[in-house]
């Protein structure tokens, strides 16, 4: 689906004109415990995933930054949510309009090997994450799902 005019918008339209459209894809990948998996870094903590390349998908996006970022080895579920996030990047002195579309996911797998060496995973309880990601779509796109996975499960 390629209409992004009736998702939820976050942060801040530039004044200017002068913002570069960028496809993302997050998953929402949670162990046996019911913690969430996050991404520390320098710039702040985030779910794990990033910016979609020209030949992948949302869900292949996912599998590669997940293993990328913090060595988890995951399989996007059927769950999912879309919403744009304004944001500055200073690294590239670049305003965004991130099109990021959030999926659930089954961690299948771990390899420590292949993790960025500047990115930490922490496990946090959804509650902490809700507080602590740095985009206000990311928490939002975890309350959407806490409170999706909640009705489902019987749970008010």
């Amino acid at each position: 689906m390629d209409d992004w005019t009736q998702v939820p918008v976050f942060g801040a339209r530039p004044g200017s004109s002068e913002w570069v459209i960028r496809e993302s894809a997050y998953v929402l990948a949670f162990r046996d415990d019911g913690r969430l998996a996050a991404v520390r870094t320098s710039q702040g903590t985030f779910l794990p995933g990033g910016g979609v390349e020209s030949s992948e998908t949302p869900q292949e996006t996912i599998k590669r930054e997940a293993l990328e970022e913090c060595g988890l080895i995951v399989q996007p579920g059927a769950w999912a949510a879309r919403a744009i996030q304004f944001v500055y990047a200073g690294r590239e002195k670049a305003h965004f309009e991130k099109r990021s579309t959030f999926r659930d996911g089954v961690i299948v797998g771990f390899d420590s090997t292949r993790s960025e060496t500047d990115h930490q995973l922490v496990w946090v309880k959804w509650e902490e994450a809700a507080r602590m990601l740095c985009e206000e779509s990311q928490r939002w796109a975890v309350e959407q799902w806490q409170g999706r996975s909640s009705i489902e499960i019987g749970k008010d």
